[in-house]
């Protein structure tokens, strides 16, 4: 595929979309489980000078593959244990991602269609908070979306010439064992999948039989994606096949895993979300699939879309972010059909909707405190009161107003103005929603943390899952179902047993720093308080 020349690009894009991607990456806490399983098994590695298998305490990740780890293992050599470092390989996975939409369809189609493609891309809700997470999404989705983008290019090329586009099939064969080496076999079905289907439908068998039997390039793709797989199996054995492959690829397909289940139409429900605040623009590019006999672009984006959308349908497990897989064709669609939308009124009613939801939060707070069970949510529902406030009400309201102007501003393409609101919707996201959330439901983790690291505290895991501690512990506590004495326990006070027996050093929220009384690691009166205040930001 042809880079654009410098002048292509409208030099205000890159900046834009870096600021984007990148908004308040430090200024919130680490969420558990992903991001704090995700950050601590990386810093584990560190601590345990283990750089193949990945440990949360005394129990091995298989969750996913090595390459996330190793990339927020540089991110932390060069910046230390900061909540950004660990979410930076997402936030840069985010960016190509979004220049790649625009590289891809300025070849193909315009190179205003490329910017704009660029612009939703970096705005849609699920993308863009997909890229400020410390997972191995992100990198997933940016490596399946430069993989599928490539090999249209491959079919176009071989069009033109049957034997042409080599050099491309070596940049997707090695993008699928970077996939893999990400997240598993679903970096190569997918694409593998897409591919048969296009190039049947084309007519171009034998183009496809030269890229699937292509030599070369599988061996590129072993050399890259085999090595740990080898390594990890000399490592752990069965269980490694047990764990990785069976547990968390064949049973999350068959099974829904962890209580994440729905209904066949669960994600077209959760798409308009996902794609925020560009759902109306979603519903009128829609016709756009009657296209599909005579626009060979059109059909590769919607065998695509389509081929993800059943896929995860049909798979027991379902969670929002899978049907990112499939957005990417949606981005450039919608950007290519960008001007269908007429009526500035209707459109404005889904990003209003947005915005007038959390600005009557504040007021919902109660009805969901009571429909709760949990002491742990029950106690984040009461901290989220101090933060889900009046004022918390007035920032969404004012930029639900500010994002229903842009809309409705005649000045502005439609388009335009629902990309402004996703700004609007972006800085209400990371500004807002996330710290107020963060400090509801992490803070006293936090502070519980920094309680221990002060006081060189020897701190043993119970009855907790709460993998973030560790990071900001900097330390690895091992998971015990008693208490050694001798030892601090940190728990969640609903699940210790004859709490009374034991003196409380920490106590916020449901999270407690504990020992038997007499213990040498610390008496009570040697902590300077219980409820910790003026404790440092996440950052």
């Amino acid at each position: 595929m042809r880079l654009p020349l410098p002048a292509a690009m409208p030099f205000w894009l890159l900046p834009l979309i870096v600021v984007l991607f990148s908004l308040n990456m430090g200024g919130y806490l680490l969420f558990d489980h992903d991001e704090g399983a995700f950050s601590e098994a990386t810093r584990g590695m560190f601590e345990r000078g283990d750089f193949i298998t990945t440990w949360l305490n005394d129990r091995v990740r298989f969750d996913k593959p090595i390459l996330i780890y190793w990339l927020q293992g540089v991110s932390m050599s060069l910046f230390g244990t900061e909540v950004w470092a660990f979410r930076l390989p997402s936030v840069l996975a985010g960016i190509i991602w979004s220049m790649a939409t625009f590289v891809f369809a300025r070849h193909y189609l315009s190179r205003d269609t490329g910017v704009a493609a660029a612009m939703i891309c970096a705005s849609a809700l699920g993308i863009n908070v997909i890229s400020h997470v410390a997972t191995a999404d992100a990198l997933l989705n940016s490596v399946l979306a430069c993989t599928l983008l490539l090999m249209y290019h491959h079919s176009r090329l071989s069009l033109r010439d049957p034997r042409a586009g080599k050099g491309v099939l070596y940049a997707v064969y090695a993008l699928m064992g970077i996939g893999v080496l990400t997240k598993g076999p679903v970096a190569v079905a997918i694409p593998g999948a897409v591919a048969v289907i296009f190039y049947l439908w084309n007519g171009q068998r034998e183009a496809l039989l030269r890229a699937l039997f292509f030599v070369p390039g599988w061996v590129l793709f072993l050399a890259i994606a085999a090595p740990w797989y080898v390594l990890e199996y000399m490592a752990q054995g069965q269980d490694f096949i047990n764990g990785f492959f069976l547990k968390h690829n064949v049973n999350r397909f068959n099974n829904a895993m962890e209580g994440h289940g729905g209904s066949l139409f669960f994600y077209p429900l959760v798409l308009p979300f996902v794609l925020a605040p560009f759902g109306p623009l979603l519903l009128r590019m829609l016709p756009s699939i009657k296209s599909v006999t005579s626009d060979p672009l059109n059909r590769f984006l919607w065998i695509w879309f389509l081929f993800v959308l059943v896929l995860f349908s049909a798979a027991s497990t379902k969670l929002p972010h899978y049907i990112l897989y499939g957005c990417t064709p949606l981005v450039l669609l919608m950007a290519r059909h960008r001007f269908a939308l007429k009526r500035r009124w209707l459109v404005a009613i889904l990003p209003a909707l947005f915005f007038a939801l959390f600005a009557i939060f504040p007021l919902l707070l109660p009805t969901i405190k009571a429909s709760l069970t949990n002491p742990i949510e029950i106690a984040t529902a009461e901290r989220a009161s101090h933060y889900i406030n009046t004022a918390f009400a007035i920032k969404a309201a004012v930029l639900g107003l500010i994002a229903v102007g842009f809309i409705l501003w005649r000045k502005l393409a439609i388009w335009k103005g629902l990309f402004l609101a996703g700004i609007c919707q972006a800085i209400f996201t990371w500004y807002v929603f996330a710290p107020a959330f963060s400090e509801a439901q992490q803070r006293p983790i936090y502070n519980a943390a920094m309680f221990a690291r002060e006081h060189n505290l020897p701190v043993t895991t119970l009855s907790i899952d709460t993998p973030s501690f560790n990071v900001y512990l900097d330390k690895v506590t091992p998971r015990r179902s008693d208490l050694p004495a001798g030892r601090v326990g940190f728990g969640r006070e609903d699940r210790i047993d004859n709490l009374s027996q034991y003196n409380v050093l920490f106590h916020e929220g449901p999270i407690m720093l504990i020992q038997w009384p007499d213990s040498p690691a610390m008496n009570p009166t040697d902590a300077d308080q219980t409820h910790p205040t003026g404790a440092p930001d996440a950052h």
